[in-house]
């Protein structure tokens, strides 16, 4: 386990505990500020365990809390560095390519489509930019579709 040391600078101080005096960011802002406010070295460091315990976090939320301030600094609140999730990029367009694939005869050398297969095709005719396969067997159940289902396939000819 590394042990990641929170430095605050004045600045930084100064406005978590502006914005947990307040209550004006997100609750889990508001409970990373907290976290990094009992983390700084310079005010007295709380164990991992204490806060853990205190904030109702496990003791890795409180050591990816501290992490992710030590690489990355105030930029952890920024909703510019929030990832998109994955399948907030999935739209009926993504959808729809899917249902073609699956309709379509699997790669030559396949017996039938896999969930890989499918995720790897998407992104190879760039209908998104990546996809686990995971998310696309999300999409055949929320679409009520099973790849064992013979009847799914067309046939030509």
């Amino acid at each position: 386990m590394t042990i990641y040391k929170i430095n605050l600078s004045k600045a930084e101080r100064t406005t978590l505990s502006e914005w947990v005096s307040k209550g004006s960011r997100k609750a889990k802002d508001i409970q990373k500020a907290y976290v990094l406010l009992a983390s700084d070295e310079q005010t007295g460091r709380e164990s991992e365990t204490a806060l853990a315990d205190t904030y109702h976090l496990s003791t890795r939320s409180v050591e990816r809390i501290r992490k992710a301030f030590c690489e990355q600094g105030m930029a952890i609140f920024d909703k510019q560095q929030r990832k998109i999730r994955s399948d907030k990029k999935i739209d009926g367009k993504v959808e729809a390519h899917l249902l073609a694939l699956v309709c379509s005869e699997p790669p030559q050398g396949q017996a039938k489509w896999k969930l890989q297969l499918l995720a790897d095709r998407l992104v190879e005719l760039q209908v998104i930019d990546s996809i686990s396969h995971t998310s696309v067997a999300g999409i055949l159940k929320k679409m009520s579709l099973d790849l064992n289902d013979v009847n799914l396939r067309v046939r030509l000819g």
